[in-house]
């Protein structure tokens, strides 16, 4: 049987507060990213195209039970 994977809560927001259930290494990813200042267009693009091509496989993490 396989490891069930690492979910953990990401504040998308701390005012309002705003998680989000996301999996471990998006976490890092994610926190990586918001520390960033300065952001170029090309980033930005690549980004929409990532968006684009994996957002109708996308899981939805709230809508699984956790389990314990």
């Amino acid at each position: 049987m396989a490891k069930p994977r690492v979910t953990q809560q990401h504040h998308v927001s701390y005012k309002p507060e705003w998680t989000v259930p996301i999996y471990k290494g998006e976490h890092w990813c994610l926190t990586q990213m918001q520390r960033r200042v300065n952001v170029s267009v090309g980033f930005i693009t690549a980004l929409k195209v990532f968006i684009a091509q994996h957002e109708y496989s996308a899981h939805d993490l709230e809508a699984i039970p956790e389990m314990k």
